[in-house]
């Protein structure tokens, strides 16, 4: 971070901690926000257009499309993927745990039908966070998998059995 962007962060991180204590600050004074929402407080919004629901998924779960020649995409309406076929394999990028299985399928099906081997030879991390390579170990180990330097040690400080869990706080 530059020194010039330090004020502006610093000032939208303290007006943010005054506009999240307002709550608080209310439900201690027994102020009008202390009181619980109901339908007739509530203001209307607009609904969620179709088009940011994306693509219908199909039986299995899952939508797969074309981007653009051999690289397509897959999604479970949550998460997203995407993967490459080549004559040697599948290049596959990312792989969220909600799609699981379901990134095969998607695959075998486009393989099928480009005459392709389906064979995930390579996986490419985004980064770390388990919501994009949860279910990259359904893929085996000798697939090659390419990430950025400090998601190598970021993964292999998440799967240390020495290290702590982190304290989970309740709800």
């Amino acid at each position: 971070m530059s020194s010039a962007s330090a004020p502006n962060r610093r000032s939208f991180l303290a007006r943010s901690a005054a506009v999240a204590a307002v709550p608080a600050v209310a439900a201690l004074a027994g102020g009008a926000l202390a009181e619980p929402a109901s339908a007739g407080t509530l203001p209307d919004y607009a609904p969620i257009p179709p088009s940011a629901l994306g693509p219908a998924v199909n039986a299995q779960g899952y939508y797969v499309g074309r981007v653009e020649k051999n690289l397509y995409w897959v999604t479970d309406s949550t998460y997203q993927a995407a993967f490459l076929t080549t004559r040697d394999g599948v290049v596959l990028f990312d792989a969220p745990p909600t799609i699981g299985h379901n990134l095969q399928r998607a695959i075998d099906e486009v393989a099928s039908a480009s005459g392709v081997s389906s064979k995930v030879t390579h996986i490419v991390y985004s980064h770390h966070h388990a919501d994009h390579l949860g279910a990259s170990s359904l893929f085996g180990r000798n697939v090659t998998r390419v990430g950025h330097a400090e998601t190598k040690v970021l993964l292999a400080r998440d799967n240390d059995p020495a290290r702590p869990v982190p304290h989970q706080p309740h709800p």
